[in-house]
């Protein structure tokens, strides 16, 4: 098998993705033996991961500053749940959502207490997060 890019040269890898023949020029571009439309494949799906959360607190924000959550003080109310986003996702790594039957009342309760500590918990960590994710994005608009 010769390279997908260079014809006359012998292909000594595999793209892992999509398995076309890679010369060692090609081959060593990348950390990893990848063509360039699946490297380029794999960025932009990483860009869209890390542009989610951004897109989901402006509309939480946005949501929170219309239905005044904590009365006249809009921006407060906003961030607050703007921030149950990052705190949800901080406890769902040290406790996933765990299917057990219990009558909808504790199940109701449940998820009002982990609103609230996630709300507590996101105040300090989404904008940590959020600037996490700009630096990721960052990074991967500046390698293109």
């Amino acid at each position: 098998m010769n390279c997908y890019y260079h014809p006359t040269r012998p292909a000594v890898a595999q793209c892992v993705d999509c398995h076309k023949g890679l010369c060692r020029a090609s081959a060593h571009k990348y950390t990893i033996p990848i063509c360039d439309e699946c490297n380029n494949k794999r960025r932009g799906d990483n860009l869209a991961h890390y542009i989610k959360p951004f897109i989901i607190c402006i509309i939480l924000f946005v949501i929170g500053y219309n239905i005044e959550i904590l009365g006249p003080d809009h921006g407060l109310g906003a961030y607050m749940l703007m921030c149950a986003y990052g705190g949800w996702k901080a406890i769902n790594q040290f406790a996933p959502m765990i299917f057990v039957w219990f009558t909808l009342e504790a199940v109701f309760w449940h998820y009002l207490i982990k609103l609230a500590i996630s709300m507590f918990l996101g105040f300090f960590i989404t904008p940590v997060y959020l600037v996490y994710c700009l630096y990721k994005i960052v990074r991967l608009i500046i390698k293109r």
